[in-house]
């Protein structure tokens, strides 16, 4: 009888420090925060790749590697797919206040001689 009620109370200690992270107040709020971060860098980092490749269309354009069709053709659509992501950038949210949570140390402070 002592170990069941023992094993009960454990369960629930359990359960509890598992699940009370999820049921604080904020926690939809840092999630929606973490989340807008997260879809604004891999925008960012699509939007730096059609940059490059448009970039290197250019130098294989200028060395004679691209028929000027196929630049054309190219060029149209890395251009129109750079577009389409800059769009989706301008219309993210605006990000909201930082994540609570533990802030890293100031490294650049005053230190003691």
């Amino acid at each position: 009888m002592l170990s069941a009620v023992t094993l009960i109370l454990l369960a629930a200690a359990v359960l509890w420090f598992v699940a009370a992270p999820l049921l604080r107040s904020d926690a939809l709020e840092r999630e929606r925060v973490v989340s807008a971060e997260s879809e604004a860098v891999e925008l960012q980092s699509r939007h730096a790749m059609l940059l490059a490749s448009l970039a290197d269309l250019e130098e294989d354009r200028g060395t004679g590697k691209l028929s000027d069709e196929d630049y054309e053709r190219l060029k149209e659509s890395l251009t129109s797919r750079a577009i389409e992501v800059m769009k989706k950038i301008d219309a993210l949210p605006e990000p909201g206040p930082a994540p609570l949570g533990p802030r890293p140390l100031d490294s650049g402070g005053e230190t003691s001689a």
